[in-house]
């Protein structure tokens, strides 16, 4: 059994981007072990697998700074991996690796295309699709020589949760539509007046019922707050534990959101997603897995700005009001257009 050591410490909708990538190299290779290091938080995103094991790093307090990373290491060795794969190729990464390369092990790092995706951004090169994340994660095993494709079918399976089946039954005779609203940063969310407009349209239909999925207490209070106002509509942030909203996701008939983890999550678990492209762009390689369909976004062609960002954060004016731009171009008669598509293939 060749022993693998995976390093991806986050952030969310990259880690659930990694989850089918592991699942389709276990399914392919059961010589393979792979132990993945990463925030204990993250470890309901994986398939339960006895080639797989998951070690959750501190980063906060036993495993903080060089001397953190220093005792994560040596809890790491005893474990005798044949090989260190970075998927996440930052300051702490980079570190950890360090400590394995000179202790003889083989180290193995993602290419992130950075400079391609950066000189797309500064329109030094035209848009052109590039490479996926999760191409760019089965590229570094292929390094380590664990070849494999990624599977079309690599879903994380959900058990169902006597909670979360008592909280839907009351919907059994509705359509159940979830809308996560928010993202890491305000260039890749709607505006709120679009959001309201949404979920009214939404809840005006009979058979409809919306979920109003978030993180964190600001994002909890505001959806509080909305859930109030409209029939039909309900917030389910910070009402149930992580693992219980991925099984909550995969009950929807679909999951609107934008580009963040929560559209990630919903695709993780097989859910279709609705996905809403502002200053960012799917060309760019973070698309949701399995849901390269439902794309709303303006075309480049009538706004050549977009993308003015490749993760949401901008630095200059000219990205500022290009992200405003693309942020105003969507339309609920947008999103309901691909929301319409996906009930039709139910």
């Amino acid at each position: 059994m060749k022993k693998v050591l995976v390093i991806r410490f986050s952030a969310m909708g990259d880690v659930a981007l990694t989850a089918p990538v592991v699942h389709s190299i276990l399914a392919c290779n059961p010589n393979v072990e792979i132990t993945f290091l990463s925030r204990g938080f993250f470890e309901p995103l994986f398939n339960q697998n006895n080639q797989f094991k998951f070690k959750s790093a501190d980063l906060k307090n036993k495993h903080k700074g060089v001397f953190g990373l220093r005792k994560l290491y040596k809890e790491l060795k005893k474990e005798n991996f044949e090989a260190v794969i970075d998927l996440h190729d930052v300051l702490r990464t980079k570190i950890l690796r360090t400590f394995f390369k000179l202790g003889g092990i083989p180290v193995f790092v993602i290419d992130k295309g950075r400079k391609e995706k950066n000189d797309i951004v500064a329109k030094k090169k035209p848009l052109k699709e590039l490479k996926h994340t999760q191409q760019r994660y089965l590229d570094v095993f292929d390094k380590a020589g664990i070849h494999a494709e990624l599977s079309d079918s690599a879903f994380l399976k959900v058990a169902e949760d006597d909670e979360i089946s008592t909280f839907i039954k009351p919907f059994s005779d509705k359509t159940i539509i979830g809308i996560a609203p928010f993202a890491a940063h305000w260039t890749k969310e709607i505006e709120e007046e679009r959001r309201l407009d949404l979920i009214q349209h939404l809840t005006d239909n009979e058979g409809f019922i919306v979920l109003l999925f978030g993180g964190g207490k600001n994002e909890e209070k505001v959806l509080k707050g909305i859930a109030k106002k409209y029939k039909n509509c309900f917030n389910v942030a910070g009402r149930f534990s992580f693992k219980q909203e991925l099984v909550l996701m995969k009950h929807l008939a679909v999951m609107i959101a934008m580009d963040s983890g929560n559209m990630h999550l919903a695709s993780l678990v097989n859910t279709k997603v609705v996905s809403i492209w502002t200053a960012t762009h799917p060309f760019l390689g973070f698309s949701p897995y399995q849901n390269k369909d439902f794309y709303v976004q303006v075309a480049v062609e009538k706004m050549p700005c977009r993308p003015c960002t490749v993760f949401g954060n901008i630095k200059t004016k000219q990205q500022n009001d290009c992200a405003f731009e693309a942020i105003r171009g969507i339309t609920t008669e947008m999103i309901m257009e691909k929301v319409n598509l996906v009930l039709s293939l139910k």
